[in-house]
């Protein structure tokens, strides 16, 4: 019988030796925290891959096909607002206004400007805007299309001049007649509404400019414009820009319409010169 009773421990007993082992435990974990983390937390979490993107080549960023005749210049492209456009001029190549073009310059209400108004912007303002811009190439014909008002410009390429009767009737976007010279399209205009801006610092122009467009694929993803506008009126001698657009890998353009919802026109009030800049 006390054999039996030595062989097994009182419940004090086994209570006792219980509670050493959870102190001890206690001791270890809180000489070592990061033995208390479970095993799971301590590895990285690999963030998940991208899906790649489906589509055309201009829109996943792919490199375009190999294809016979001049570099496709298809895609969404963008460069920020318009500002003052003498800012972008190439050396030697300067804006020098006229002393009409300065008085107007000078006294130009920006409240006035025609894109707060709702109007297209004009054949290069349309690509210059804080609104991305769309090229749709074709053999015959290179479409502009602007995410702003969802306006549209078409340029000829299938040999045709401009219309006999073309300052008849001038157009927002003006007649736009276009070739390819090696891998540069260079595009012509004229009979441009003269109600249109050039900037939005408030140059202005006459129904005499004529705009000479070139735009080429400086590389892949980049798209140079270089223009050079003439209007004796305004201008003393021609005067040539140079801007260079970026692709919109991955992007689209989307629905704006200047007027939905349009709280801000009844509030504008004259601002004139250099009170409207900044």
């Amino acid at each position: 019988m006390n054999k039996d009773v030595r062989q097994v421990p009182s419940n004090r007993f086994v209570t006792a030796i219980a509670t050493m082992a959870t102190a001890g435990s206690i001791l270890i974990l809180a000489a070592n925290p990061a033995a208390a983390q479970p095993a799971a937390t301590s590895r990285k979490v690999q963030p998940k891959p991208q899906p790649k993107l489906t589509g055309a080549w201009w829109y996943t960023g792919d490199a375009p096909p190999a294809t016979p005749g001049p570099p496709d210049l298809t895609g969404v492209w963008y460069d920020g607002p318009s500002g003052d456009l003498s800012k972008n001029t190439l050396p030697g190549q300067e804006m020098i206004l006229t002393p009409y073009g300065k008085q107007r310059y000078d006294t130009v209400d920006h409240s006035k400007d025609p894109n707060t108004y709702c109007l297209p912007p004009g054949p290069t303002r349309m690509v210059t805007m804080a609104h991305p811009t769309m090229i749709v190439q074709r053999p015959d014909l290179v479409i502009f299309l602007s995410e702003s008002q969802r306006i549209f410009r078409i340029v000829y390429t299938d040999g045709r001049g401009h219309p006999d009767d073309v300052n008849d009737y001038p157009e927002w976007m003006g007649s736009s007649i276009g070739k390819w010279e090696g891998d540069t399209l260079v595009v012509d205009t004229v009979s441009i509404n003269d109600r249109t801006w050039l900037d939005t610092s408030g140059h202005e122009h006459s129904d005499k400019l004529h705009l000479t467009e070139r735009y080429r694929l400086a590389n892949r993803n980049g798209l140079e414009m270089i223009v050079t506008y003439d209007d004796p009126v305004f201008f003393e001698k021609p005067f040539t820009t140079k801007r260079v657009l970026k692709r919109q890998v991955g992007d689209r353009i989307l629905d704006q319409a200047c007027l939905e919802n349009e709280k801000d026109i009844k509030n504008l009030v004259p601002t004139l010169g250099e009170a409207g800049r900044r």
